[in-house]
């Protein structure tokens, strides 16, 4: 009896002691501090204008040009830039497949298009931005296994809706590092564009299908000119 009793008060002060044990407190896991990261540079992914700066969004001004090929009928509105000023190689493509002298669908996923050398296209597309957004009507483009600009597919002959060849030739004669000819004849009336290392300027009464009579331009300001040469001179004056 008297034994049952002690161990009976010993399992009741092991209680009392159990419940007058101090809490320790969990603590509480740290909020995290949100790290605000700021946004990546955007910069321009061109062949000729790698790396200019593009913030600002210059290029979300920019409307469709209308692309037309006056032999084949090939027509498409072409935006070359996305909202952000990078090229866009899709756009670029369509263009020259405009360009080529096969008739052909502009979305045609073949790979049997005739090549254009990128910079003629940005520099096309510059001038019909230069001029409001004239239409660009292609005479002539790559021409496979011709000799020349034309043969390597670096040159673009073609005039802009509403804008007199002589304008055009013009304001093309201020790009650095270009061949700009402009043939006068009445039935001709287009302007010749190609790039190159060192700028020649030329003009051609000849009427279509006779040999060339050109005759170069005067061009004191080439070397100053072709030495300014940036990158983002190719690109529209928008910005």
């Amino acid at each position: 009896m008297r034994a049952t009793a002690f161990l009976a008060m010993a399992i009741l002060l092991a209680a009392s002691a159990v419940g007058a044990a101090p809490t320790v407190p969990v603590p509480k896991p740290l909020a995290r501090v949100a790290r605000v990261v700021p946004p990546a540079k955007r910069v321009l992914t061109t062949a000729s204008a790698s790396g200019v700066d593009a913030d600002e969004p210059w290029a979300a001004r920019l409307t469709s040009i209308v692309v037309l090929n006056r032999n084949t009928n090939a027509q498409a509105p072409i935006r070359l830039y996305d909202d952000h000023g990078a090229l866009d190689r899709g756009e670029a493509r369509t263009f020259m497949r405009i360009a080529g002298s096969s008739k052909v669908e502009p979305n045609d996923a073949s790979e049997d298009d005739e090549r254009l050398d990128l910079r003629v296209v940005q520099l096309a597309i510059r001038a019909a931005y230069h001029f409001g957004g004239a239409t660009i009507r292609i005479i002539s483009a790559t021409r496979p296994g011709a000799h020349g600009k034309h043969g390597t597919g670096e040159a673009l002959d073609f005039s802009l809706d509403g804008v007199n060849a002589g304008l055009l030739a013009a304001y093309l004669r201020s790009t650095p590092r270009a061949g700009v000819g402009i043939y006068t004849h009445p039935k001709t009336q287009y302007v010749h564009l190609d790039v190159r290392e060192h700028s020649y300027h030329w003009i051609d009464g000849s009427p279509p299908g006779v040999t060339w009579r050109e005759q170069l331009l005067a061009d004191p300001k080439q070397t100053a000119r072709d030495n300014s040469w940036t990158a983002a001179l190719d690109l529209p004056e928008a910005r």
